[in-house]
């Protein structure tokens, strides 16, 4: 082995006994805060971790896109972690969520059934859990957050929207202009369309351009 690929696999155990470290701090001080029943809110328990007592994250941890997505997966990841450890404990279910985050009893026939489904049906644990998924880039996190932006402003109208615009996804801002655009030139009621659809497109649009 060369001295160039010993130190690469030094720089990378390095890295990763660093990334162990501080997974196993914040998952002790997390516990400690929400074992006495303490329910907070994902945004409260980051606020809670940068704090000085605590000193896990910086102050500009949710200052971009990148800090902001590794700060959130780690913070998931310990979640994750304590629910299932927890519950192996017969400690209680930890509900987690962005905008609750508790510990609550269960009995012993709820707990057989949330290990079961646990097990089966968890996408997000599955995904959280990966750390391979801590080093996604910041294109492919940029992409995340426009898509979770987009559908939190607005959910129920997103695919129908895109319909009226005649698009499929994925687009863009640009794209999306420019389609309304020809729409509305086709359907403005001064050039002989009709003003129903132009009503329709025009909402269509209002509603995705806040996505971007």
């Amino acid at each position: 082995m060369t001295e160039t690929n010993e130190i690469h696999r030094d720089t990378v155990v390095d890295k990763q006994d660093a990334l162990s470290e501080t997974i196993h701090l914040m998952t002790d001080l997390i516990a400690s805060y929400l074992t006495d029943g303490t329910q907070c809110s994902e945004f409260e328990l980051i606020k809670w971790l940068q704090a000085p007592d605590q000193g896990v994250f910086r102050a500009d941890a949710m200052s971009d896109s990148v800090t902001l997505f590794r700060s959130h997966f780690l913070v998931m990841h310990c979640l994750y972690q304590l629910r299932n450890h927890w519950l192996t404990e017969q400690r209680g279910f930890l509900e987690i969520s962005a905008l609750n985050i508790i510990l609550r009893p269960v009995s012993e026939r709820a707990e057989h059934t949330l290990k079961s489904t646990m097990a089966k049906q968890d996408p997000l644990a599955a995904y959280y859990l990966d750390l391979n998924e801590l080093e996604t880039d910041e294109e492919s996190i940029d992409a995340l957050l426009n898509d979770f932006w987009r559908r939190m402003v607005i959910p129920d109208n997103y695919d129908a929207d895109l319909a009226t615009l005649e698009l499929q996804p994925p687009v863009d801002s640009i794209s999306v202009r420019q389609q309304y655009r020809r729409l509305a030139m086709r359907h403005h009621p001064d050039k002989g369309g009709d003003g129903e659809q132009f009503r329709r497109v025009s909402a269509a649009y209002q509603r995705l351009k806040q996505g971007f």
